[in-house]
């Protein structure tokens, strides 16, 4: 069967090669001929327009008498010249193509038009708007363009010679440009180029066709190679598919078939275990040694899990699985996770002379729908509660955490789309002048039925849906664009997020240089844990400082803080957090921490702003401690206009 299958195609592959190689000829020659008439005329017309710029030339040079006509130069007219030229050109032309110019007056018998030539000459009397004549004969085919008399000139030498030479009215027609194309010579051209690609293609068409019936000969001896290779294939990629690659444990995708295989909710156990601050281990010890820890704590979790029923997987990244679909108490499944976090916790990894102690978090959720999901948020509690184990219950649920955060990123969309990003201004007092000098620029959103949405609702989401740097762009546009007729310095924040991101520091860059007075403008960076990024944040402050701006760190005081970066950053001004502004008047270490920071400060000469001062009491206090400038609800609160 399969021969006769074969036999079959091979039958109607030769009907198809040899149906497109005719219709190939066939088209190819009915493009030659159609081709044909166009060249020629083209020819034509390229050797006509030649021929009449070669005789305008030299008649010019004979009627401004650069060349003097006589005897010595009459062989130089272009009458007289074109039949030798032609002679010559016929010779050594592929197309073998006579060029004249003739005339129906013609004394020399050179110069006098054929039968052919005096037709177009006829033509061109009854015609007195066409300027060319294209007629294809038996043997050849004619063109010719008219010349027709423009100006009342005989030359004296011509005049004196024959009185009825030129014995022409203006526009007469005096003769044409006769070039004459033989018919055999171009169709010798194009049949020539028209067999090259008939030759190429069919020997193409021969070798594809060869080609192919090979190929379908061997049909048989490929199918069954392929059958092979596509069962040894889908054995490789299930294996792929359905482990993990670096430990050879069971991965995501076996645990989520094993779940959906389960038939009793109920007796579904499951932990997600994952590596406390396995970043950190890559990052210091690089991650083949990571790698390795990985492998090793593969190996020490299966071997050391007591429930016989339960399985370890490896999920991406540093977390793993234990996973029990078979009848096991709630108790016994818990007390194996804590057995092997216990085990862990003892355990030093000895890799490459390197003696490594890790520790694990996990997440537990039993008999229950969507396990995964559940077992997932209790990992992430234990991680944000820093605890070793967590199980699932309903008071762990999520969900209404989601939707608020829904809610949220709904309302920040709208906001940057509705133009609703607005700052607010919070004066800054100088307690040595006694007066506002300063505002910081406070980001608010202000919806279209006038709530306004303090950053608290919103800041913390717009950096986790990137949505954070059109607030910063905002708040730029919006800031310099109101302070740029008023005579105070306006401060804006900034995060290291801004301060790492290409387009926010073009935005920065571009405001700068369109601001008449870029001295009035102050950036506070916002101090988080430590500064990340030093070198970042340090050639950052470098290039705008360039502007005259100047620079405060915001926050400072609060929780760590480096004083070792202050002077390396080059700070004009230090904010003095509110944690320690909101005390200082009843607690003494709140006080003497102040007290510290404004001391370092002086001695840089540095300007200190305190934060959230709220009463007289607080604001003279302060003032005894040596602060250069107040800010909070004491002054001012946060408003669109200024005080």
């Amino acid at each position: 069967m399969h021969k006769h299958f074969n036999s079959k195609i091979l039958y109607l592959i030769s009907i198809v090669f040899f149906i497109v190689v005719v219709i190939k000829i066939f088209i190819d020659y009915n493009f030659s001929i159609n081709s044909e008439y166009d060249f020629v005329k083209k020819e034509a017309e390229v050797l006509n327009t030649y021929s009449v710029a070669y005789i305008n030339y030299y008649q010019k040079l004979f009627a401004d008498n650069i060349i003097p006509l006589n005897r010595s130069t009459l062989k130089a007219l272009p009458l007289y010249s074109s039949s030798f030229i032609s002679n010559v050109f016929s010779k050594n032309n592929k197309f073998h193509i006579i060029l004249r110019t003739v005339s129906n007056r013609g004394r020399n018998p050179r110069n006098s038009a054929n039968k052919e030539e005096l037709r177009a000459i006829e033509y061109f009397k009854k015609n007195r708007n066409s300027k060319e004549y294209f007629k294809k004969n038996s043997d050849y085919y004619q063109y010719a363009s008219v010349l027709r008399v423009q100006k009342k000139y005989v030359p004296k030498f011509i005049k004196e010679r024959n009185s009825a030479a030129y014995n022409y009215k203006l526009g007469d027609v005096r003769g044409i440009i006769s070039i004459k194309i033989p018919i055999k010579d171009i169709n010798n051209y194009f049949f020539k180029n028209f067999l090259e690609p008939i030759i190429y293609d069919s020997i193409l068409f021969i070798l594809l066709f060869l080609g192919t019936s090979h190929i379908i000969r061997k049909t048989k001896n490929i199918n069954q190679f392929l059958e092979r290779e596509i069962k040894e294939k889908t054995l490789q990629l299930s294996a792929v598919y359905l482990s993990d690659k670096l430990t050879k444990l069971p991965n995501r995708n076996q645990l989520i078939e094993d779940i959906s295989r389960a038939k009793n909710l109920k007796l579904l156990h499951l932990a997600f275990i994952n590596i406390d601050g396995f970043k950190d281990i890559n990052n210091f010890y690089g991650y083949d040694i990571g790698d390795k820890i990985l492998k090793e704590l593969g190996k020490i979790l299966k071997e050391n899990c007591c429930c016989k029923s339960a399985i370890i997987y490896k999920l991406p990244s540093d977390e793993y699985a234990l996973f029990s679909d078979d009848y096991i108490p709630k108790e016994e499944f818990l007390e194996a996770v804590h057995n092997l976090i216990n085990i862990i916790d003892k355990t030093e990894f000895d890799i490459e002379d390197n003696s490594i102690l890790i520790s694990l978090g996990c997440g537990i959720a039993t008999g229950t729908k969507n396990i995964m999901r559940k077992a997932d948020m209790a990992l992430r509690m234990a991680k944000n509660e820093n605890k070793n184990i967590v199980v699932y219950n309903n008071n762990l649920d999520l969900s209404t955490k989601i939707k608020e955060n829904t809610k949220k990123i709904s309302l920040l969309r709208n906001a940057i789309e509705n133009n609703n990003i607005t700052p607010y201004f919070q004066p800054i007092y100088n307690l040595r002048s006694k007066n506002i000098e300063k505002y910081e620029c406070l980001v608010r959103i202000v919806q279209n039925n006038g709530v306004v949405v303090p950053p608290s609702e919103f800041l913390d989401i717009a950096m986790k849906s990137k949505q954070y740097p059109s607030i910063t762009k905002s708040m730029l546009d919006k800031s310099f664009e109101f302070f740029k007729d008023k005579n105070y310095e306006f401060s804006i924040n900034l995060s290291i997020l801004d301060i790492v991101n290409s387009d926010t520091i073009k935005h920065i860059i571009n405001k700068l240089q369109e601001c008449n007075n870029p001295q009035k403008v102050v950036f506070e960076i916002i101090e988080d844990d430590e500064i990340k990024n030093f070198e970042k944040v340090k050639e950052f402050i470098e290039t705008i400082k360039k502007f005259g701006c100047k620079f405060a760190i915001d926050d400072f005081g609060s929780g760590y803080s480096n004083f070792s970066y202050i002077y390396e950053l080059n700070l004009d001004y230090i904010k003095i957090d509110a944690s320690l502004v909101k005390y200082i008047t009843t607690d003494d270490k709140s006080k003497i921490i102040t007290k510290a920071i404004i001391d370092f400060a002086s001695a840089l000469n540095i300007k200190t702003i305190a934060e959230y001062v709220e009463d007289k009491e607080s604001l003279e206090l302060l003032q005894k401690l040596g602060v250069d400038f107040i800010q909070g609800y004491y002054i001012g609160k946060p408003s669109e206009s200024l005080i």
